[in-house]
């Protein structure tokens, strides 16, 4: 599985935690969810371009600075989860450019059905795409995702899938259709149940975000 990357970290690993469990109330639960998606995005962060600047310090000295490009980069969350990421992103990035894709899964047949792209048409301008969805289970939606945003005429390998939780089922999902779309994850649970939810997991992040 290239182009994986798993953040091991005990701040991750707290916000699992709480994510995780099922005493944990919608407050609490956004909370987490910001401080999880802080620590992705720091990571996720780490290749971007930037230009080199010196500053005058207060003591009249100069000091040779790094700019990030975040002017550049375009975040992408996949409705409705995918909101639970941004705040933290915009943080970092805010500059980012943000739009927006919504796919909702057919309980019977776990089909995505895409109804929601504001994702602008290729012009250069964006260098980094950022996709944020809390949940890579089945790989259906992300997939449909990235399929939606490289028809924009993006390439793959401008793309980073930024996740909390994941399986190796969505992964080799993901990497067989797209094998240069990077993945960062929290982290990779063991499968999924009947209903094609993950397990553990946390749940339907969107619900437990937004409904609960």
């Amino acid at each position: 599985m290239s182009s994986l990357h798993i953040v091991d970290h005990p701040l991750t690993g707290d916000c699992l935690r709480i994510l995780r469990s099922r005493q944990t109330g919608t407050r609490d639960f956004r909370s987490a969810m910001d401080k999880l998606s802080l620590v992705l995005a720091v990571e996720a962060a780490k290749d971007l371009k930037y230009s080199k600047e010196n500053v005058i310090t207060p003591l009249d000295t100069g000091a040779d600075c790094l700019r990030v490009q975040d002017d550049r980069v375009l975040l992408v969350p996949i409705l409705r989860a995918g909101l639970g990421f941004l705040n933290s992103f915009l943080q970092l990035l805010p500059e980012a450019k943000v739009a927006h894709i919504g796919v909702s899964r057919d309980h019977d047949t776990l089909e995505a059905c895409p109804y929601c792209n504001s994702v602008p048409e290729s012009n250069d301008g964006f260098d980094t795409i950022f996709v944020l969805d809390p949940m890579l289970a089945t790989g259906n939606s992300s997939v449909k995702a990235l399929e939606m945003i490289i028809e924009k005429g993006y390439r793959p390998g401008q793309i980073t899938l930024v996740c909390a939780v994941s399986v190796k089922k969505g992964i080799s999902q993901v990497h067989s259709r797209y094998p240069e779309v990077k993945i960062i994850t929290a982290a990779v649970d063991p499968g999924l149940n009947e209903k094609a939810y993950i397990v553990p997991g946390l749940g339907d992040a969107g619900d437990r975000l937004y409904l609960l």
